[in-house]
């Protein structure tokens, strides 16, 4: 939903009318005006410095089955109305694949969690941390520290 404060109303813009809707993941990294993330709960989100929003993780609906942990990272573009899935899985409860602590690598994926705590520094990257998840090979309360450059 968008509010216009100056005219005093809200703008339906994307996402589904009735409640449990699924997600439509489409290609990896490729926006899409059908792409769009499942209904959730217990997600983070922010904004970047050019306006678009990302919206990471939660317990909710991935591609198929019932509600479950998600590991989901999302990017809403406002200039087009587009959703790209960017990174995750398109499946629920997922472990965190932590690689070499302090070493960036594209096989690095958060696990699956909600109730995580999350912001944007001055130079754009985004930062996750804890929550109610899916750590390597549990679920469970965790203390995990994930960094996301988005330039």
């Amino acid at each position: 939903w968008k509010y216009s404060p100056s005219t005093n109303e809200w703008t339906w813009v994307s996402g589904g009318n009735t409640s449990n809707q699924l997600g439509v993941y489409g290609q990896k990294g490729t926006p899409a005006a059908t792409n769009i993330p499942g209904a959730r709960y217990g997600s983070i989100s922010w904004i970047d410095s050019s306006g678009n929003m990302w919206l990471f993780g939660g317990t909710g609906y991935a591609a198929s089955g019932g509600s479950a942990l998600l590991n989901d990272l999302w990017k809403y573009s406002p200039s087009t109305n587009e959703w790209t899935w960017v990174s995750g899985g398109n499946t629920t409860n997922q472990a965190g694949v932590y690689g070499q602590k302090g070493t960036p690598a594209a096989t690095n994926i958060p696990g699956a969690r909600d109730t995580e705590t999350g912001w944007i520094d001055s130079n754009n990257n985004l930062w996750l941390f804890g929550g109610y998840g899916r750590a390597s090979n549990s679920n469970g309360m965790i203390n995990d520290l994930w960094m996301l450059p988005t330039q």
